[in-house]
């Protein structure tokens, strides 16, 4: 049995102060799709004032609707292996991924993703959900990761209209120290090659907006420990934004010419934080603590 008592399950009591259908409440209020709206009454459950009911129906103030999801299983191949759970309700679950670890599975991982842990992890522990990965970061970046349990939680995350939007902290170690000490990157990223890997700051690329601070400082200003955060969410915009003022990320092999030795074989980038309002248990703040492999680089730093 699951653990969480009103797994998928939504009640709401109605605080409009005029009659109005209960598919623009549910949307304006709670950001509910049309779409899903239909698939709920379809093959879940919706009712107002424990009737059945359809989206064209009116509800009052004081009107109790009650919303069971449709039951889902879980879509991906299951493969029983650690995972790093930071925080977890009947909504979401936050990990923090490993380094050279792939988010979900592509034609060349098809069974050694984190999305096929997390469809392990929701088996062992009973939870009819399939893997909906609300943020995603690259094989090499390690930090936290949030997987929504249900369509209508995916769907509420990544909306924006009636709930702030995530907000993401990276933390990143850098060759060169940026001056000034803190600022915002704005620069536009598209993509450098026809290969589809590499991204470069370009005049015709999308709006990209990072912002940093300088966390510490290490030798002669030859390394720094920086923390970020994403306005805009482009493929490789902090390892790109970071490259573009001189300061790559140490491991970088795409975009850090510099060859060194300091005993790390991946990007030293980890996602450190995430800041999330849930429709349950609203703000929620997950932090992510570092990779050993990045206290161990942090540690050689401080020693030069």
């Amino acid at each position: 049995m699951n653990q969480y008592k009103n797994f998928n399950q939504y009640r709401y009591v109605c605080e409009n102060g005029s009659p109005i259908t209960l598919k623009q409440y549910l949307k304006t209020k709670y950001a509910y799709s049309s779409r899903l709206m239909t698939r709920i009454i379809r093959e879940g459950k919706m009712t107002i004032n424990g009737k059945s009911c359809w989206s064209t129906d009116e509800v009052k103030k004081g009107d109790i609707i009650f919303i069971q999801m449709p039951t889902e299983h879980v879509d991906l191949l299951p493969v029983s292996g650690p995972l790093d759970i930071l925080y977890e309700d009947d909504e979401v679950l936050a990990v923090n991924k490993d380094p050279g670890l792939v988010t979900h599975p592509t034609k060349s991982h098809g069974g050694d993703t984190l999305g096929n842990l997390v469809a392990a992890y929701f088996i062992r522990t009973h939870q009819p959900a399939k893997v909906r990965f609300v943020s995603r970061l690259d094989m090499d970046t390690s930090g936290v990761i949030l997987i929504a349990k249900n369509k209508y939680v995916q769907h509420f995350l990544q909306s924006h209209i009636t709930v702030p939007k995530m907000e993401k902290y990276y933390t990143a170690y850098v060759n060169n120290c940026p001056v000034p000490y803190a600022g915002t990157i704005n620069l536009p990223i598209g993509m450098a090659s026809a290969d589809g890997i590499r991204r470069e700051v370009r005049t015709d690329g999308k709006p990209s907006v990072t912002h940093y601070r300088v966390l510490k400082v290490y030798g002669k200003k030859q390394y720094a420990k920086i923390k970020l955060r994403l306005e805009t969410g482009r493929t490789h915009q902090i390892r790109v934004h970071l490259s573009h003022m001189g300061c790559p990320i140490i491991g970088d092999h795409l975009y850090n010419p510099i060859q060194q030795d300091l005993g790390i074989s991946r990007t030293a980038l980890h996602a450190s934080e995430l800041t999330v309002t849930l429709p349950k248990n609203g703000r929620q703040m997950v932090t992510a603590p570092l990779k050993a492999d990045l206290l161990a680089l942090e540690n050689r730093l401080e020693n030069l």
